[in-house]
């Protein structure tokens, strides 16, 4: 008998099966004689539960489950193998790939730190003369327009930062 038909059981005397499966299920009652001891079982406990005594076991009720436990078969199952490798290679494999972020994230954060620009710019050789950077008045204008209205329409998150226009006739 599958779990199904135990399920179909519980709901019969749950009066939760309609009339056509009700009657499908008593013809195999009728033709299972281990479905007919099942359904007399949960008729037993739930009449017992519905009732709402309390029920008392006998004097001999442990020893006929002691009984009935001793003539049980013993049943040696192999220990369970785990995949210790796969586990541990795939646990390396992470850390591993943890470890190698941290070095990343940690390596660019040294490298492009706002504290070491000015090491950069000392560091970068000038032997070129400094053009004198010359803007039309309304580029900026409009430049300084566009700045304020970025700070005033709250686009944070951008760091202060010198700006170079230049033309390519200078290069």
């Amino acid at each position: 008998m599958n779990e199904d038909q135990s399920e179909k059981l519980s709901a019969l005397l749950d009066e939760e099966l309609d009339l056509n499966g009700a009657l499908a299920l008593w013809g195999a009652v009728r033709k299972d004689p281990e479905m007919a001891v099942k359904l007399h079982r949960y008729g037993a406990v739930s009449q017992y539960l519905k009732s709402g005594a309390r029920l008392v076991p006998d004097q001999g009720f442990s020893g006929r489950i002691s009984q009935s436990l001793d003539s049980e078969p013993v049943v040696l199952a192999p220990r369970v193998v785990r995949h210790q490798v796969r586990e541990k290679a795939a646990t390396y494999a992470l850390a591993a790939a943890i470890a190698m972020l941290a070095v990343l994230v940690g390596r660019s954060v040294n490298v492009y730190s706002p504290m070491k620009a000015s090491e950069i710019l000392a560091s970068v050789d000038l032997d070129t003369p400094v053009v004198k950077a010359s803007m039309e008045p309304d580029f900026r204008d409009y430049l300084t327009m566009h700045n304020e209205s970025t700070y005033l329409s709250g686009a944070q998150g951008m760091l202060p930062s010198v700006r170079l226009v230049s033309s390519a006739a200078h290069r």
